[in-house]
């Protein structure tokens, strides 16, 4: 059991009777405050992994830089005032992000609009807000993005997103840097060629930086490394030098025990020697190096809780228990067979009792959360905890079966602030407030 809490936020801890607390906060209490499905982020461990990150960069890069938060990961109101005061950038993708990222404080100068197929008003919202850089995903965007500005009378800073066709080991879902992506500028057929000199030319843009993303849950630097030499040797064949350079996010984050042990360090260490070899080579200043991790900053910080409902077993012997929750909250094992670990609060230390499949609640076959879990036995009202639940669960949740979203709290020693509140049945779009 110790193997699975190493993967939990920096503030548990679990007493003699099996029961866990976070930053002092029993689980237990929370959850029958807050109700089920719960999700909690740690405070303390969110901050240590942006110093932790702050630091190796400092000692790696002689340089500015930056990390800028991927707000794909978890964004709400609360969560994202915490990551402004942290003095963090933020990767948008949506005006609902931008707008979100605006309000808790970010400054413009630290906000970068991404995304594959900008609409007219997120263009227009990034133009007038003055972001920091619109990341340009194709020649018909910068063509639209040129048009914009032009009619605006402004001048738009940008970054090229380049695709350097650098496969990646990752679920296919994951790779985003390979030639048969729909995100980026391909640099195989010349169409990031094409839009570096078309950028360059055009009194309303203001190219100021390459940037690309390989993919998500990366665990090797190489593709790092190679992906960074091919958007170098773009830059020297246009003799464009660029004043800011990203290499995106994706570092590898452990989901259970059995993953291995793999520090930010080697990424790090990696791309920032990559880009002064580069740099060195040809003879031009180093960039401002911005690092847009999401799932490394917030992953480990995040818990679900769910409650135990139905347990029974199939005329086959397969044995099965149902939470609270599932698919609509945590889309992530439908999606991409993500595996996680779990433990039961109150039975810390006792041993597996058998096999047996964690489910949710949803009409779905496919809503599994932990298949073949060896877990302690469970009755109806356990109290089941999921580590590393921070990123990519409650940004993709759904209504699904008209099911509301959980409630989310940041937990601090001092107590606990809502992030988001519980979403009530027919509260939302679908239907009319109860009386």
């Amino acid at each position: 059991m110790n193997d699975t809490l190493a993967l939990f936020p920096l503030s548990i801890a679990c007493d003699s009777e099996g029961r866990l607390t976070l930053a002092g906060h029993a689980l237990r209490d929370l959850a029958r405050t807050w109700g089920t499905p719960l999700y909690l982020y740690d405070g303390a461990t969110v901050r240590q992994q942006v110093e932790t990150l702050r630091a190796a960069l400092a000692a790696a890069y002689p340089a500015a830089s930056e990390i800028t938060y991927a707000a794909k990961a978890y964004f709400a109101l609360g969560m994202a005032r915490r990551l402004a005061a942290l003095d963090l950038g933020v990767d948008v993708v949506s005006l609902g992000e931008l707008r979100l990222a605006q309000r808790a404080g970010f400054p413009a100068g630290k906000i970068h609009l991404h995304g594959n197929n900008k609409s007219a008003a997120e263009l227009t919202a990034a133009l007038a807000a003055g972001i920091q850089a619109v990341v340009v995903d194709s020649l018909d965007e910068l063509a639209f993005l040129e048009t914009l500005a032009t009619a605006q009378g402004r001048r738009a800073r940008l970054w090229l997103r380049i695709t350097p066709g650098v496969a990646v080991e990752t679920h296919a879902y994951r790779q985003t840097g390979h030639e048969h992506t729909k995100f980026g500028l391909p640099l195989a057929d010349g169409q990031a060629a094409e839009a570096l000199r078309r950028a360059r030319r055009s009194p309303h843009l203001e190219l100021v930086g390459l940037h690309t993303h390989l993919g998500s849950q990366l665990s090797d630097p190489a593709p790092y490394r190679e992906a960074i030499h091919r958007l170098y040797a773009l830059a020297r064949a246009a003799d464009f030098c660029p004043a800011e350079f990203s290499p995106g996010g994706g570092w590898y984050v452990r989901y259970t025990p059995a993953d291995p042990l793999v520090p930010v360090t080697a990424w790090v260490e990696a791309v920032t020697a990559a880009v002064q070899a580069e740099c060195r080579a040809a003879g031009w200043p180093l960039p401002r190096l911005v690092l847009e991790p999401g799932r490394w900053l917030v992953a480990q910080a995040g818990l679900a809780l769910y409650t135990v409902g139905a347990c029974k077993q199939s005329a086959d012997g397969t044995r099965w228990a149902a939470v609270d929750g599932g698919l609509a909250d945590n889309p992530r094992p439908a999606l991409y067979g993500a595996r996680y670990a779990a433990l039961v609060d109150g039975k810390v230390h006792e041993p597996p009792a058998g096999t047996l499949n964690l489910v949710g609640k949803f009409c779905e076959s496919g809503d599994f959360l932990l298949p073949e879990a060896r877990l302690p036995a469970l009755q109806r009202g356990d109290l089941v905890v999921l580590p590393v639940a921070g990123a990519y669960q409650l940004s993709m949740a759904s209504n699904y079966n008209l099911a509301g979203r959980p409630a989310a709290l940041w937990v601090e020693a001092e107590g606990v602030a809502l992030l988001q509140p519980r979403e009530e049945p027919l509260a939302g779009w679908w239907g009319e407030p109860e009386a």
